[in-house]
């Protein structure tokens, strides 16, 4: 368990992400950073009254391992900096202990699977608040390319699965689990990239852009073209895209915004207080 200045910090600096990535969809630097500089002092302080390196070297190591998976989600495309960020200084709050079972490992295990849960369940409050437009985007993607395909091989999938089980009663109940998995997933593939175009997409003023906003659409303004970078959009990109704007050249562009990640996290820590390892937990409990 974490000593209590330890986790006190951790809560302030998840519960602070958490709001202002709820109503900005953005964590500011100053909460991650302020993390990460806590993280390793107070870990500094107590490795100078036990005249010890270990709590400081955890922290060290607990920051470098949330450095690494960090950079890994953002340079996949699947955070943006904010979320990269708050996970360094959660590894330099929490640090680094050699156990399977530690306050770190049990703290990531947990945000991989609250992170999924989070994720579904912010879809599907998007797709009921605009449930008429994911609706429709989801009966015109039906039919087309590639997503027609990927249905109608998951469909076929299914229903070989289905006389598969009929034919082998001894993994009946297997293979019908398994054909209703194969035809829900492309339905859920679906179903998420509805919700996406419909409730995630926006028209934005240039004026209204900030750093890491990503750019569905390339912007085309006479013999220049501009790219929407994979990493989203850096301090150039915006002085280029707010110069166009001024020259009234473009009005708005369409941005993708995701999921606000960060409750994810706060949820994720506090299962690793009450519980530790949650799927430990849910399975042995």
């Amino acid at each position: 368990m974490l000593p209590l200045p330890l986790l006190l910090v951790s809560l302030a600096v998840l519960i602070a992400a958490a709001w202002c990535d709820l109503k900005t969809l953005e964590v500011p630097d100053w909460i991650n950073y302020s993390g990460i500089a806590a993280g390793i002092g107070i870990h500094a302080i107590y490795s100078s009254q036990q005249w010890n390196v270990t709590p400081l070297t955890s922290s060290a190591i607990g920051l470098g391992i949330g450095f690494a998976l960090a950079c890994l989600m953002f340079y996949t495309g699947q955070w943006g900096g904010g979320d990269a960020k708050l996970l360094m200084a959660m590894g330099a709050l929490i640090g680094f202990q050699y156990d399977k079972f530690s306050d770190l490992a049990s703290f990531l295990i947990n945000l991989v699977f609250a992170g999924g849960a989070w994720t579904i369940a912010m879809s599907i409050f998007y797709a009921i608040r605009k449930r008429h437009a994911v609706w429709n985007t989801f009966l015109a993607l039906r039919n087309q390319h590639p997503y027609a395909r990927v249905t109608l091989s998951s469909t076929i999938t299914a229903a070989l699965l289905v006389i598969a089980a009929i034919a082998i009663s001894l993994v009946r109940t297997e293979l019908l689990i398994l054909a209703a998995l194969v035809l829900l997933s492309s339905y859920l593939v679906l179903f998420i990239k509805s919700t996406e175009l419909s409730a995630m997409h926006h028209w934005v003023s240039p004026n209204k852009l900030t750093e890491g906003d990503w750019l569905v659409h390339t912007i085309k303004i006479g013999n220049k073209q501009f790219n929407p970078p994979r990493l989203g959009l850096e301090k150039k990109d915006l002085k280029q895209l707010k110069h166009w704007y001024h020259q009234k050249k473009i009005d708005t562009v369409l941005v993708k915004y995701g999921v606000p990640f960060t409750p994810a996290f706060l949820i994720s820590f506090l299962v690793t207080i009450a519980v530790g390892n949650g799927i430990i937990w849910i399975a042995f409990g």
